[in-house]
């Protein structure tokens, strides 16, 4: 195994620059999938003829399919074999479908695959399936690295000194491309997708500002305190915006609390309530057309950041450093506490204290400010 340690390592990688082709391994979570396509893009910018693949799972197809730099994408059905295994009569169809994947991979004779994951689940695909040269990061966790023949120092998960997306961006570095900035480029979204949104948002005729909430994720201590959500959303009304709130099928029963807690009797001040309703390209599409959006560290915000719409982010127990917006027209709000960040997925003193030290009031200012700095909407066409 060889480590790249400094920059002149790069010039001595055991094949010619450019490769021929490369199998990106990025397999979820959604917002970690969307940090890893600026490394795409600065692939595809030094060598436009190289072919790529994309190798992910079900979860994350929505978000890659269309994708106008991906050569062929490759989705590891990992969850549905896992479930598939525990019924020992499927053993032979889960060993004959994996057989077919790995055949499929095999069949586009990969030079090269870049593990951005680093995980035992995403550094086994390209090792099974015989790419000869496997990059990852070393020393990660579960031993992956010991499936790589070549080695990018090691990234820790807590180390908030570089945004996650600037660390992909070392595996362009390593193969020589020119990286000056992280360039997103997203799947076009269709005409169903827009129609979609459209019908969504409605016939409404107001010109006030379109402010979009992502209130929800997975993780119990990413969320802002519910109440100040409902807080948030009645300051928003009393100011004249429009508010849009996104989220997933998991999020229905409390963006129906919020959205009944916070709409009066005027057609133009209810909110718009679109959580469960989309899938990725309709959110994407929606996101496209608000003045701004207003979330946690998930997915929606790490989309409206690579679409360059203005975001604030409400970041607790995770490193905005790490994993928080990047754009120009980004703002972060954390309350900054000794324990933070602390990466735990549920918070382990009695008061979620980094969320409840960020008020309602100063979340609105932030929204004042960011729009007065970046003001208008991106409308459909």
């Amino acid at each position: 195994m060889k480590t790249i340690n400094t920059l002149t390592d790069f010039t001595t990688l055991p094949f010619d620059v450019p490769p021929e082709s490369i199998l990106i391994v990025r397999l979820s979570a959604h917002g970690d999938v969307l940090h890893t396509l600026p490394l795409l893009t600065a692939i595809k910018n030094q060598w436009p003829d190289v072919k790529v693949g994309w190798l992910c799972e079900p979860s994350s197809l929505p978000l890659l399919e269309g994708h106008p730099l991906i050569d062929r994408l490759h989705v590891a059905k990992r969850p549905l074999w896992l479930k598939k295994i525990r019924n020992p009569s499927l053993w032979r169809q889960v060993f004959k479908e994996i057989q077919v994947f790995l055949n499929e991979i095999r069949n586009e004779h990969y030079m090269l695959s870049l593990d951005v994951q680093g995980l035992l689940k995403s550094a086994i695909w390209p090792w099974l399936s015989g790419v000869p040269n496997r990059m990852g990061f070393k020393a990660t966790r579960e031993f992956a690295d010991r499936f790589y023949t070549l080695c990018l120092p090691p990234m820790s998960l807590k180390d908030s000194s570089r945004a996650a997306v600037h660390r992909y961006l070392d595996f362009a570095r390593a193969l020589g491309c020119k990286v000056n900035s992280a360039q997103f480029v997203l799947p076009a979204f269709s005409l169903e997708a827009l129609n979609k949104a459209q019908a969504l948002l409605g016939q409404s005729k107001s010109t006030s500002p379109l402010v979009a909430l992502a209130p929800f994720t997975r993780w119990e201590s990413k969320h802002w305190i519910f109440e100040y959500w409902q807080s948030l959303i009645q300051l928003l009304r009393q100011e004249g915006y429009r508010v849009l709130l996104l989220g997933g099928p998991d999020d229905l029963e409390k963006a129906k609390l919020l959205s009944l807690s916070s709409n009066d009797d005027s057609p133009d001040s209810k909110i718009i309530n679109a959580v469960g309703q989309t899938d990725w390209p309709t959110m994407q599409s929606l996101i496209q057309s608000c003045d701004l959006l207003v979330g946690l560290d998930s997915a929606p915000l790490h989309m409206a950041d690579a679409l360059g719409k203005p975001v604030i982010g409400i970041y607790g127990p995770t490193a905005p450093g790490r994993t928080g917006p990047i754009g120009q027209k980004s703002h972060i709000l954390t309350a900054q506490v000794p324990c933070q960040p602390c990466f735990q997925k549920k918070c382990p003193l009695p008061e979620k204290v980094c969320m409840t030290q960020l008020h309602p009031e100063a979340v609105l200012a932030a929204i004042k400010t960011v729009l007065i700095q970046h003001p208008g909407s991106v409308a459909f066409e």
